[in-house]
């Protein structure tokens, strides 16, 4: 049967991102950079304050301080897939926190 409509894993995957995990604790995404060589990871992460949030990074380098490992930058488009897939698994952020 041929779906109408594609759903927000379709669309990632679409544009080179595979689902790693998915559960109510948020999900991760990878993609390969075939010109840069590198994995970028997406992470929607569940956070006891309900500041969810979403972190986007090379899976292999670290920082010069080995704290953490280095931005990866998402557009427009990845963003907005990515926030729609929040809402679908329930981290949908406490926006009034300050704190």
């Amino acid at each position: 049967m041929m779906k109408l409509f594609k759903n927000i894993d379709d669309k990632l995957k679409e544009i080179g991102f595979t689902k790693v995990s998915d559960d109510e604790y948020g999900a991760c995404y990878e993609r390969y950079n075939k010109k840069y060589k590198y994995t970028q990871c997406v992470d929607l992460l569940h956070k006891k304050s309900g500041k969810h949030i979403i972190q986007s990074y090379d899976k292999d380098l670290m920082d010069n301080k080995k704290i953490g490992n280095t931005c990866a930058g998402l557009t427009y488009y990845e963003m907005k897939l990515f926030m729609k897939k929040m809402r679908k698994i329930g981290l949908v952020s406490k926006s009034s926190l300050t704190h």
